[in-house]
């Protein structure tokens, strides 16, 4: 599907969103974070997995969002690519620290999540998440012009595990993301319809899932499948912005706040308003709010923030 939508709104030239079935990225910095690089820290050097960028509550944010194996303090590390001397971040690193919790169920460690607020447009920005001495491997995304027209991909059930060959899975989502980001490159976004995994669960698969690298360059745009939503895992590896975790957005309601994920969420990006539901929770006979929760939410939103956007 290939939808444009282009108007004008008063001495501004609107843009024009494209959606299609591919994606893009790039990055000079005012952060607005700590600018100083954090003590060093007696905590047990951790093991560090899952990095995954995520969008953020508008172009000037993202967030990123990690496994850990130990309980420490940690944070992201993020700096002006150009500002770096033989890949050495510089003495005026910005830094953001990360919150999390135990992860819950048969996963085992720490999830941790950071929102990197303050980029600037049009700039290339290098990042790294952990504790002094016990950093990850660094990663780059570029910021594109927070104004004017934009492409995003939109990716329907990755759905790793679901072949029953884990590794075959993994080489096709791999492939999947290359092909669509080498033929789409000034895309923005990458969008999920949901389905990131077959199991929701299953770290092997959520690991698999999490291997291509473009997934620390682009900001994904989670969606929860009813694949993803029995489980705890999904909430532990894709951290949202604005996302409301009441009971009546989770499928059993309370009942299902300590096992199984979700919540509602939105955000904005280059005028348009994004609302993100939980559609796996819309029987009231089965503990949540059903559909009446969700058109409660989103009359709200578009209530108090449609006026900030120009689409919806």
């Amino acid at each position: 599907m290939f939808l444009t939508a282009s108007t004008s709104h008063g001495a501004r030239t609107r843009r024009r969103v494209s959606w299609i079935a591919t994606a893009a990225v790039g990055a000079s910095l005012v952060l607005t974070g700590v600018a100083t690089v954090p003590a060093a820290m007696a905590d047990t050097p951790a093991t560090l997995s899952g990095i995954i960028l995520g969008v953020g509550a508008d172009e000037s944010q993202r967030i990123v969002t990690w496994y850990s194996s130990a309980d420490t303090a940690q944070t992201v590390q993020v700096a002006a690519t150009s500002s770096l001397v033989n890949g050495e971040f510089p003495a005026s690193v910005t830094t953001f620290s990360a919150s999390g919790t135990a992860n819950i169920v048969s996963s085992g460690g720490f999830n941790r999540h950071a929102t990197i607020t303050g980029l600037a447009e049009n700039t290339a920005y290098s990042y790294r998440v952990g504790s002094d001495g016990n950093w990850s491997s660094t990663y780059a995304f570029t910021t594109q012009s927070f104004e004017g027209d934009y492409d995003f991909l939109f990716f329907g059930d990755p759905q790793i595990g679901s072949s029953g060959d884990l590794a075959k899975d993994q080489a096709g989502w791999q492939e999947t993301m290359n092909v669509a980001i080498d033929a789409n490159p000034n895309a923005e976004l990458l969008v999920s319809g949901g389905d990131q995994v077959e199991t929701a669960n299953t770290e092997s698969q959520w690991t698999a899932f999490l291997a291509p690298d473009q997934l620390r360059q682009y900001p994904w745009v989670a969606t929860i499948g009813n694949h993803d939503v029995g489980g705890k895992a999904y909430e532990q590896h894709l951290y949202t912005p604005n996302t409301d975790r009441s009971a009546a957005y989770y499928r059993k309601g309370a009942s299902s706040l300590g096992t199984e994920s979700r919540g509602d969420y939105w955000f904005i990006y280059k005028d348009t308003l994004f609302i993100d539901l939980n559609s796996n929770s819309y029987a009231t006979s089965q503990g949540g709010g059903g559909d009446d929760a969700h058109v409660a939410y989103v009359t709200d939103v578009v209530k108090n923030h449609g006026a900030e956007a120009k689409y919806t």
